[in-house]
């Protein structure tokens, strides 16, 4: 059955079954949904279905029919639409569930697929999709927390358990310790999985799971998952329930709410099929939930900023590629190289997440240098040389308008120093160097010999190695030492080949690939061996 919630104005939580159609809505008291809101017009809006569609008309309203913000006069509604007639809001939950598991999880994060039985193609158990034949116990999570304040001892074990996961910082760490947490509360627990909710692409994300005994491929549901995102409640499915599969199964399914939007899901299940899962704990369970939504929501937004981030710095990165087309794929590779320097260096990972960062904006700089000098393809002259030095001072000024940007603008500004004082932007020497600096200009010089730029020709990749080498008076000691081990271990080994300068993952793919950048594999194609060439300065 669809539904209509009264997310705002007038009645708002009232939910309006929608059985027979048309249906008309307005404040005249003859429609058969009367909105009382002044704004809203006496006959405001008709509901139709055409077969699985539901679509929307506008009767010519004074103030006009909005569908997720956008005005209207007839279109087609989907599950999760916002409808706004005056001041009251409405959103539409249909038959059909539209829900998925986001198919990234394939990419980032294996373990977590296989766990919850999604090693092929994902998947969700629709089930019964006929409303009269999926009834499952909805479970009202207010009601559910607050008897759990008569004891004592439970508040104190919620407090107590919240606070271990409010000091965390990680996402992904605070969902693994919230279902530890959770089987601390909970006796009859076998199994559970944490999931994010994205709004805007009807998914949920996969985050965490975790197997209390017996360890085998999670039962979802997706009419379940839906129910329970529609309706912002959790639902119970017994497995002596006949209506829905449960292969001997209790499944329970709870929300995390904040300022009365869902943001996540708990998903747990217990192969006890004789024992269903004590009320009060499953109040504890959602107690818990409660008093950590505001904390996930803040995971939840620094996350969305560091993806805003990263594509901020992707647009500015196509912006000069798009310039320079001998540097296509330049600054994910230096990128690259400096994160498989990292991982011999044994930096932890919020260091290479900002190392990361600065190397791939170390360039950046190089939009306010004229084309004519960008693309040149031979020596540049003095003059054009000096003004080509200015682009890590250009490049500074740019991120410097990015959030944390002092955390990582040495790789930008001071890439091109030199451990013996004979760089530029400011001519600074050994320890004097920023970090950061110290790495990207190593792993620049390193791309800029085997990448082949139209002025230096093509270096075998060994060969760049021992140039390095002979020129150690211009690097950091420990740092080229490090290189020199990544360089033999195979982490270093990239298709440079300047017809098709591009890596087989792209670094900026997502998270999890940028920080184990060193597992790929060698490449078969090696260049030809060319004739060393003088000092790079």
């Amino acid at each position: 059955m669809s539904l209509l919630i009264v997310e705002r104005g007038p009645n708002a939580g009232t939910r309006i079954p929608l059985t027979v159609f048309p249906v008309t809505i307005g404040r005249d008291p003859q429609n058969d949904i009367v909105i009382n809101d002044e704004e809203c017009s006496r006959f405001h809006l008709r509901l139709k279905q055409r077969g699985n569609l539901m679509i929307i008309e506008d009767l010519e309203s004074r103030n006009g029919t909005y569908i997720n913000g956008d005005r209207t006069l007839n279109a087609v509604i989907k599950n999760g639409d916002r409808i706004l007639i005056g001041n009251t809001e409405l959103s539409y939950a249909g038959a059909t569930p539209n829900i998925q598991l986001a198919t990234e999880i394939m990419q980032f994060d294996m373990l977590v697929a296989e766990e919850l039985g999604l090693g092929g193609p994902i998947s969700l158990n629709p089930e019964k999709h006929n409303t009269r034949e999926f009834k499952p116990q909805r479970l009202n999570q207010l009601s559910m927390a607050n008897q759990t304040t008569t004891s004592v001892a439970a508040v104190k074990k919620i407090f107590e358990l919240h606070g271990n996961i409010l000091v965390i910082e990680d996402l992904e760490e605070a969902s693994k310790t919230l279902l530890k947490s959770i089987g601390q509360l909970l006796s009859k627990i076998s199994r559970a999985s944490f999931f994010v909710w994205s709004d805007s692409q009807r998914q949920l994300i996969p985050i965490a799971t975790k197997h209390f005994k017996k360890k085998q491929p999670f039962l979802l549901s997706q009419r379940a998952f839906e129910d329970v995102i529609t309706r912002k409640q959790g639902i119970l499915l017994e497995a002596n329930s006949p209506q829905v599969t449960h292969q001997g199964r209790h499944r329970v399914i709870l929300p995390m709410i904040q300022n009365g939007i869902p943001i996540c899901l708990v998903h747990i299940e217990s192969d006890e099929a004789k024992t269903p899962f004590p009320k009060q704990e499953l109040g504890l369970i959602q107690a818990l939930l409660l008093r950590c939504a505001p904390s996930f929501e803040s995971l939840l937004l620094r996350r969305e900023l560091d993806g805003w981030l990263i594509g901020m710095i992707e647009t500015m990165i196509a912006t000069v590629e798009a310039k320079d087309t001998y540097t296509r794929g330049h600054s994910e590779r230096v990128s690259k190289y400096c994160l498989a320097i990292a991982d011999e260096l044994k930096l932890d990972r919020e260091t290479k997440k900002l190392l990361m960062i600065s190397a791939l904006c170390h360039d950046i700089g190089k939009i306010g240098i004229p084309d004519t000098i960008l693309k040149k393809a031979s020596m540049l002259s003095a003059e054009e040389y000096a003004e080509m030095r200015l682009h890590p001072t250009i490049g500074a000024d740019i991120v410097s308008h990015l959030p944390s940007s002092q955390r990582f603008i040495s790789g930008v500004k001071y890439h091109h120093e030199k451990w013996d004082g004979t760089g530029y932007p400011d001519g600074l020497q050994g320890e004097d160097i920023p970090f950061f600096g110290r790495i990207v200009g190593l792993a620049d010089v390193y791309d800029a010999m085997v990448s082949g730029r139209g002025y230096s020709g093509f270096m075998n990749q060994d060969d760049a190695s021992e140039r390095l080498a002979d020129e150690a008076e211009l690097f950091d000691p420990e740092i080229l030492k490090a290189f020199q081990k990544a360089h033999a271990s195979g982490a270093l080994t990239l298709k440079t080949d300047t017809l098709n300068q591009h890596l087989d993952e792209p670094i900026l793919e997502n998270s999890k690939n940028i920080l184990n950048l060193n597992k790929d594999k060698k490449s078969d194609s090696k260049p030809k061996n060319i004739k060393k060439q003088k000092k790079v300065k």
